[in-house]
């Protein structure tokens, strides 16, 4: 998708009808349009969420107004009025024309809400206008509405994305670049489905009670079930809550002179506190594991000598091996002839005999049954001596983590303490914020313990419940076609729910290498940052010998963030080039349009945004003001500026001073900020190469 241009008529303060065309060279990718503090920018960058998805920004003023208010008060009583977005752009090789509308007539001062009209036209090849159904739809499918906020971006709430808080938005942009929805509804809806068979199911009857019974049983337990997730859902958002105040306050423990390296030595023992906790996990499930597949041993000590001693009981007795096969006996009295020629005829003493031996003969079966038990049994002892050993071995290593685990938590508390012992009133203060928010913290967590554990015993009574379900006699074919359907949504559902996960976190792995090679181009530090499998973006000091968190500035929030919607921008593009969009993924080649994108940031990563901006996308659309970008700005750019607008602030008010009134650009000087205009409002002004 490109943008070709964006036409705004009477649409808020831009009075009358008003056209800005993009850049759209490769070499020259980057349209930059001047705008004072509150002279239009974000007024421009929500007219392109309102055009696409009739969506404004939640910080935008009186949201209902959008009719110009000069036009709007200067018209008469009953003079139908309009306000328009229209914009055109291109889409894998065909024009498309957006227009978003609202019509109102006056009535009063107050404009009523608006009732918008989208309409969408494609351009043929004869330059002819076909209209395009359902609009709404074919835009989604484009560039989804869920995606929207990775694209057109405002730079000061841009940060949010690296709060902990934001992993949620950062998963449903994936699936969403993926096309995941539908299966993600489906993982979602097919549980419901089997609960709606299950209801069809009829048993003889005698057992129709109990299966009533049991289905009453199965909706309350899914009810629990369900309040369970929701107290999980709660007390997980609460926790990434202050996980995001911790993370905050132990930052700015780290700004502060007198607990700097105090902070430093908790973080690298905290690092090191989370590693041993997971390695003494991965040990005792491990152990786990070797109890259920071989603690069976331990309780076999006399066995394998009774079982030998019975086999060589066997053996002295000449019945294993057995000295005559079964089938050879068989064969010679099916022939009625031994093998030395006597015949074997009926009553006769030596059919008598050799049936005789057929009753003591072995089953070929039998032998090697037994054979393969002795082979077995011989070894029981050597593998109970591995268990145990292997066991042994596990309990020390597990042991040595309980000691490091130890350790480390009383380091970490005298760490604390020291903290609160230092004279400075700030970082007492800051300590004791961190222990309460660790303590509310820690309650979270055992809330959501408490709920998955909740969770996985309300799964083993359901599973109980399905399975005496499935134990009735049903009374007819039908049933057991419900059956049989129900066993497949089951499966279909574990199924879908495997692959969800797995494509969600192969994406994640891609968006990670990519965000990781992206922040390595511009930031001036050797922080390193991860999109964690949680999706949360995090940054690492890894300049010691531990990796500890990154003190994050703004600037390195920015840049983490950018890299982000960079790494979007690059999946989707490349989804596009190698087909590897998933059902009704999204691919394609997208802009980016930047709103306050400098923000407070210090010239040098200024420097370095203007710098990575024009390799962020194949086209950039940036809104700034002179204050925030400067000349540092405005000279990293200038090789990739493809066209520049001046947005004119107009006020009717004249007691206002120090203001900007001229911006030079190009050696040109344009109109900034108009004082004691005939009008409130913007206007877009071209800027001349």
């Amino acid at each position: 998708m490109k943008f070709l241009s964006v036409e705004l008529e009477n649409f808020r303060p831009y009075q009358g009808t008003q056209k800005i065309s993009f850049a759209r060279d490769p070499e020259t990718n980057v349209t930059v349009l001047w705008a004072t503090n509150g002279g239009g920018k974000t007024t421009l960058l929500n007219a392109f969420t309102w055009a696409l998805y009739g969506e404004l920004s939640a910080d935008v003023e009186k949201p209902d107004q959008l009719i110009n208010t000069t036009v709007w008060n200067s018209a008469d009583e009953g003079t139908p009025l309009t306000a328009s977005v229209t914009v055109e752009f291109e889409h894998r090789g065909d024009v498309y024309i957006l227009k978003r509308s609202v019509y109102a007539s006056k009535r009063g001062v107050i404009q009523p809400r608006p009732r918008p009209e989208l309409q969408l036209w494609r351009r043929e090849r004869g330059g002819n206008l076909e209209q395009v159904l359902n609009p709404s739809g074919i835009l989604n499918q484009m560039l989804p509405a869920r995606l929207s906020r990775f694209f057109f971006v405002n730079g000061e709430r841009i940060e949010a994305l690296v709060r902990h808080d934001s992993g949620e938005d950062v998963r449903e942009a994936v699936k969403t670049l993926l096309g995941l929805e539908a299966m993600e509804r489906a993982v979602d809806h097919l549980p419901k489905v089997a609960e709606k068979l299950r209801r069809g199911i009829k048993a003889e009857d005698a057992s129709q009670q109990m299966l009533d019974d049991l289905l009453g049983k199965m909706e309350d337990t899914e009810r629990m079930v369900q309040e369970q997730q929701r107290r999980r859902n709660g007390a997980e958002k609460e926790k990434k809550h202050f996980d995001s105040e911790i993370q905050s306050l132990n930052l700015k423990m780290t700004q502060l002179t007198e607990a700097k390296e105090l902070q430093k030595e908790r973080y690298r023992m905290e690092d090191q506190l989370r590693r041993i906790r997971t390695v003494r996990q991965e040990q005792e499930e491990e152990r786990a594991k070797l109890v259920g597949t071989s603690g069976f041993l331990g309780f076999l000590p006399a066995l394998p000598g009774k079982i030998l001693a019975a086999c060589e009981e066997l053996r002295e007795r000449g019945e294993l091996p057995a000295p005559l096969k079964r089938a050879f006996i068989d064969d010679l009295l099916e022939r009625g002839q031994c093998i030395c020629g006597t015949p074997l005829t009926g009553g006769s003493p030596h059919r008598t005999a050799l049936e005789h031996w057929r009753a003591r003969a072995g089953l070929a079966e039998v032998e090697a049954a037994w054979n393969q038990l002795r082979g077995t049994v011989e070894s029981i002892d050597e593998q109970r001596t591995r268990m145990h050993e292997a066991l042994r071995s596990l309990d020390e290593r597990i042991a040595e983590a309980q000691e490091e685990q130890r350790r480390l938590e009383h380091g970490i508390d005298e760490i604390g303490n020291k903290l609160k012992r230092l004279p400075s009133e700030e970082v007492l203060r800051t300590e004791e914020k961190l222990d309460a928010a660790k303590l509310d913290r820690d309650e979270k967590v055992a809330a959501i313990g408490a709920a998955i554990a909740e969770i996985q015993r309300l799964g083993s009574v359901k599973e109980g419940l399905k399975n005496q379900i499935e134990k009735l006699e049903v009374k007819d074919a039908r049933s057991r076609r419900i059956r049989s359907r129900i066993m497949a949504v089951e499966e279909a559902s574990t199924a879908l729910a495997k692959i969800l996960e797995i494509l969600s976190q192969g994406v994640r792995r891609r968006l990670d290498a990519r965000i990781q090679e992206l922040y390595r181009q511009v930031s001036f530090k050797s922080y390193e940052p991860e999109l964690t499998p949680d999706f949360e973006l995090e940054l690492w000091d890894s300049s010691g010998s531990e990796r500890i968190p990154a003190p994050k500035s703004t600037g390195e929030n920015m840049l983490l963030a950018l890299a982000f919607v960079g790494s979007l921008i690059g999946e989707a593009r490349e989804g596009q080039e190698n087909g590897r969009t998933f059902i009704q993924g999204i691919g394609g080649d997208f802009p980016v349009v930047m709103d306050a994108v400098f923000g407070n940031l210090d010239d040098d990563y200024r420097k370095a945004i203007a710098d990575f901006l024009p390799r962020l996308a194949s086209q950039v659309v940036i809104l700034t003001s002179k204050a925030q970008a400067g000349e540092i700005v405005e000279q990293e750019l200038r090789p990739r500026l493809g066209r520049q607008y001046v947005i004119t602030a107009h006020t009717t008010k004249t007691d206002v001073s120090s203001v900007t009134e001229k911006l030079t650009l190009n050696g040109n000087t344009y109109p900034y900020q108009v004082v004691g205009s005939d009008r409130t409002g913007a206007e877009f002004t071209e800027v001349r190469n």
